[in-house]
C-alpha cells in the first residue's frame, strides 16, 4: 500500500515544525502553515489526484482533516489527536491505493520516506515528553538518525558506526544535552532503521 498521504501528513505536522506548537499558532501563523500543508500534500499526490474525481476528493478531505485538527488539539490534546490522524491519513493511504501505486514517487519509496520520518522526526516527538525540552530543535539527534537510517538501508554497517562515533564526539564537545539522549538517539535509531528494513524486505 502507498503511503503517500501519511507521509505527506508527518512532513507538514512534524519534520520542519515543532508539532506541540501547533495548537498554539495564532491566526496569522495557522494561515500560514495550512498553505505549507497543502503546498506538501499537493506536491505527494499532483501527478495521480488532479485530474481525477476521486483523487481530488481524497485531496480535499486530506486538507479538511488538517484545518479540524486545529480544534481537535485544542479538545482532545496532541496525543489523541495525533492518533487519531494517523488512523485518518493511514485509512486515506488505503483508500489512494490503486490511484498512487503508479504514482511518481513509488510505493517502495514512499515507504522508505516513511521509516526515515518516523526514525528522525517521530522518535524527536516522544523524545520531547520528558527526555528534551519541548521547545529542543533536536538537530543533532535528528541528523545522526538520519545517517544512520541511510547507512543502515544501504547496508554500510561500518558507516553506522563510525556516524555514532563522531555524534558522541560532536556531544562531548558542543553539546548541553542530557547524556541519557547520547545513549537513547543512537540505540534507538538503530533498532527502528533494522525493523524497518526487515519490514520492507517482508513487503516489496
Amino acid at each position: 500500500m502507498p503511503l503517500h498521504l501519511l507521509v505527506a501528513y508527518l512532513v507538514a505536522d512534524h519534520a520542519f515544525v515543532n508539532n506541540y506548537k501547533l495548537g498554539d499558532l495564532a491566526k496569522t501563523g495557522w494561515i500560514k502553515h495550512l498553505i505549507w500543508v497543502f503546498l506538501v500534500f499537493l506536491a505527494f499526490t499532483f501527478d495521480r489526484f488532479l485530474g481525477n474525481a476521486f483523487g481530488l476528493l481524497l485531496l480535499i478531505g486530506a486538507f479538511v482533516w488538517e484545518i479540524a485538527l486545529r480544534f481537535l488539539r485544542i479538545r482532545l490534546g496532541n496525543d489523541l489527536s495525533e492518533v487519531l490522524s494517523i488512523g485518518f491519513y493511514i485509512l486515506l493511504s488505503f483508500l489512494s491505493a490503486d490511484l498512487l501505486k503508479t504514482s511518481y514517487i513509488t510505493p517502495e519509496f514512499s515507504w522508505y520516506l516513511m521509516g526515515m520520518l518516523v526514525v528522525t522526526v517521530g522518535v524527536t516527538y516522544f523524545l520531547r515528553k520528558g527526555i528534551i525540552d519541548r521547545n529542543a530543535t533536536d538537530t543533532v539527534g535528528i541528523s545522526e538518525r538520519l545517517v544512520i537510517f541511510i547507512f543502515t538501508f544501504a547496508g554500510h554497517y561500518e558507516w553506522v558506526a563510525i556516524s555514532i562515533l563522531l555524534g558522541l564526539v560532536y556531544r562531548l564537545i558542543f553539546s548541553k544535552e542530557k547524556k541519557i539522549e547520547w545513549f537513547i538517539s543512537p540505540t534507538v535509531g538503530i533498532v527502528i532503521s533494522i525493523v524497518w528494513k526487515i519490514t520492507m524486505l517482508g513487503v516489496f
